[in-house]
């Protein structure tokens, strides 16, 4: 058994185990785990002192220890990765420690995301750089060495690695996602804090991307129904980056990428991060223009020992042209036009500005402040021509209008809590408490488009006229603003082998006053109508626990509430009264999460998450019915890492079944039941072919229902093959990708038969990169 260690708070002298050291050499086998625990063993085995501080080693792994050996030889082998120091003391003892730098300690290190395919932990869980295991819910992290293999371009494009996520591409040009049943799109973070765009960051400028499934008002506030995205972006390091990426692909894309960072003095407290990157395309896979984007992410960092400080900018303006898509209104879905169903230069133009910082102090080893806050600022401009609806069904004669908005979006949050680490005789506990704000205001100006009919199947192109924007045309504006306040506590408990997560949150939402306005028409002048502020306040909660099987493999169970807001203007069914509760989630999971060796993890997880209170209109009483919402069930495998040496992967299985509570015949959510992916890569380990690697990927799912009736068409599932090939050397790489190796016709997920997305045929793209 391990021999019991107490943490040094402040102040007194270092724990230390009570053995002294014998002379020889000890038989170990430890396999890898908490480097805390592994210390402990080597002492327990040895009869060996060994001293360390429990803030030093917390959240710290050690490979597994194996073999004939000294305490000393030992103790070296479990930091060996861990960037501590081990010395040997006069009095006989072994000392672990953080080396330190004229008296600063400098961790402003490349994170583990940007160089393999398993990350360790989430820094957005439990408010806490938390390891995996010790959190009981079911998270996924996507890390940027999986998005570098993959030659993703996108961040919805690299979703498809997560078990329960999947991406609806939408009909006028913005795609949402769904996990485990329920809409994420408005719900999403970034860096942490509330950002409604943050699924639209460059690529280039991402870290990690953490999903974080059930429900999550704890973090995110309302709208998490179903879980939450995280994106994290790349921070500022003392390492030197110098990193000159450019790519050419189909469609003629080329993107130009720039990534550097460093310590900017000699004490290495101030550091830089500086991303660039543009890309440009000629055309799509539609027909129309092609997709644009110029980001820029600069940050400065300042460190020492007990603070951490990041301030940032970033830019990111983009065009993303309209998806290939059909439609299935003949009781089939239909071959894929050979005219364009608009104007070549169709499409949503976005511009996102965003000021950021974070700012993290040890008041001591166990107390802890946090305060982070950014704002962004979205500006979208949409101009396209959709498809609305059939003239003839027969003919496929479709009605078109053109559709043009400009709307803007922006959002101010915050987050700020202490954190006090401490003991109450064998319990080890954490508590987070703070404040989370955030104020959004969304306004957007509706312009009336013309309209057109003509044959989707049309074999010469129809000459859609350009789409206007003018005074004449201005139809309507819609301005709402929503600010949320919550006020949390979140209680990590720790004794023996179990360990406890509570929290709870008071959240208090105003809704409004918001503006509409009908702009004037020759035969009416233009009103302006005020909509009342509303306004609601919702406690939720959220527990889960976990037994820790050993040093790798823990069992969990949780539960956790989400919310939503609900107004009507008209009465409920046998109340005189137009209040409502909210729309509430609520979730249960049980789970299994482990760690081979540090290097591979793996887990699984069964859930059932029910939605309860929604509003169906009651037309003969003219009033609203209560009811039930949705229930979503289903299982989940995922793993990820490094199998053997030069093979990793990453792998992922979801089943979701979604059920109306309230219909039987209804059938909500209008995705696959199954899908499944598996990305890997291998670097040869030969001499002949040590600088030659290959990849190879397989994304597949279920059929789904074109709508949301047990009777809806239903679009047939796919399967789609990636590959690749790499050449690396020291200074630069070359990899060659190719995506739908087999050049299927593969059609995505819609609730509609006239909107039925088409996704790429066989793509192709080069990637070279440099370290200069």
């Amino acid at each position: 058994m391990p021999t019991s260690v107490y943490a040094q708070q402040t102040g007194g002298s270092p724990t230390e185990t009570t053995r002294a050291i014998p002379d020889g050499i000890s038989s170990f086998s430890i396999p890898a785990g908490p480097l805390s625990e592994t210390l402990q063993a080597i002492a327990s085995i040895s009869g060996a002192r060994i001293r360390f501080d429990e803030a030093d080693v917390q959240h710290v792994r050690a490979p597994a220890v194996s073999g004939q050996t000294t305490a000393q030889g030992a103790v070296q082998a479990a930091v060996s990765a861990s960037g501590l120091t081990m010395r040997s003391d006069p009095d006989g003892s072994i000392r672990v420690f953080v080396q330190q730098l004229d008296s600063v300690t400098v961790t402003a290190k490349r994170d583990e995301a940007e160089t393999g395919f398993r990350a360790s932990s989430s820094a957005t869980a439990t408010r806490g750089d938390a390891n995996l295991l010790d959190v009981p819910q079911s998270i996924t992290v996507l890390t940027a060495k999986v998005f570098e293999t993959q030659q993703a371009t996108t961040v919805e494009d690299a979703l498809r690695n997560v078990a329960g996520v999947i991406v609806r591409p939408g009909a006028q040009g913005a795609s949402g996602f769904n996990i485990r049943g329920f809409g994420a799109s408005t719900s999403t973070l970034s860096n942490g804090l509330s950002d409604p765009n943050s699924v639209k960051t460059n690529i280039a400028g991402v870290e990690r991307v953490e999903v974080l499934k059930g429900p999550q008002a704890l973090l995110a506030g309302l709208n998490a129904l179903g879980g939450t995205l995280n994106i994290v972006t790349k921070k500022p390091t003392t390492e030197p980056i110098r990193e000159v990426t450019a790519s050419y692909g189909s469609h003629a894309e080329r993107t130009g990428s720039i990534d550097l960072a460093g310590a900017i003095n000699d004490s290495k407290e101030l550091s830089y991060r500086l991303i660039l990157s543009a890309t440009r395309a000629n055309g799509s896979t539609a027909g129309f223009d092609g997709r644009t984007q110029r980001y820029g992410l600069g940050e400065v960092r300042w460190k020492n020992a007990d603070t951490d400080v990041i301030a940032g900018v970033s830019l990111d303006k983009s065009h993303v042209p309209p998806d290939r898509y059909t439609v299935a209104i003949r009781g089939y879905i239909e071959p894929s036009p050979s005219t364009l169903p608009g104007t070549p230069g169709d499409g949503v133009d976005t511009d996102t500005r965003s000021v950021f910082y974070t700012l993290q102090h040890s008041f001591s080893d166990a107390l802890q402040f946090t305060s982070r806050m950014q704002r962004n600022s979205t500006d979208l401009d949409l101009s396209l021509w959709t498809a609305q609806f059939p003239i003839s069904t027969a003919d496929l004669l479709l009605n078109y209008s053109g559709t043009l908005n400009q709307s803007q979006q922006v959002t101010t949050s915050g987050d700020h809590y202490l954190s006090y680490a401490f003991k109450t005789g064998p319990l080890e506990q954490r508590l987070v408490v703070g404040v989370n704000h955030s104020r959004y205001t969304f306004e957007q100006t509706q312009y009336a488009g013309p309209r057109v009919t003509t044959r989707f199947d049309a074999t010469t192109q129809y000459p859609f006229p350009a789409l206007v924007r003018s005074e004449d045309t201005r139809s309507y504006r819609i301005y709402s603003p929503q600010t949320q306040r919550g006020l949390y506590l979140q209680d990590t408990v720790k004794w023996d082998k179990w360990a406890l997560v509570a929290g709870l949150r008071h959240n208090v939402v105003d809704i409004g006053p918001g503006t509409n306005t009908v702009y004037a028409t020759p035969s009416s002048p233009a009103s302006v109508s005020v909509v009342d502020k509303q306004s609601f306040s919702k406690n939720t909660v959220n527990a889960g626990l976990i037994y820790s099987l050993g040093w790798d493999t823990s069992l969990y169970a949780s539960y956790a509430e989400g919310f939503s807001p609900l107004f009507s203007d008209l009465v409920v069914c046998g109340t005189n009264s137009t209040s409502v509760p909210t729309t509430q989630s609520k979730s249960k999971e049980v789970g299994i999460k482990s760690n081979v060796e540090d290097r591979f993890s793996w887990s699984a997880a069964v859930f059932q998450i029910d939605q309860v209170n929604l509003l169906r209109r009651n037309r003969p009483l003219n009033c609203n019915d209560l009811i039930d919402g949705q229930r979503s069930r289903g299982a989940e495998l995922e793993a990820a890492g490094k199998l053997l040496d030069g093979l990793n992967l990453i792998f992922n299985y979801s089943y979701t079944k979604i059920e109306s509570l309230s219909d039987p015949t209804q059938r909500p959510g209008a995705q696959p039941r199954s899908q499944v992916s598996l990305w890997s890569t291998y670097d040869f380990q030969s001499d002949r072919l040590r600088n030659l690697g290959v990849a190879f990927g397989i994304s597949a799912w279920d059929k789904s229902l074109l709508g949301t009736t047990a009777t809806a068409l239903r679009a047939p599932g796919g399967a789609r093959i990636d590959t690749s090939i790499s050449y690396t050397q020291p200074a630069w790489s070359l990899r060659l990708g190719v995506k739908n190796l087999a050049d299927r016709t593969l059609y995505g997920y819609s609730s509609t038969t006239m909107f039925v997305p088409i996704y790429d045929k066989r793509t192709f793209m080069l990637t070279y990169q440099r370290k200069l």
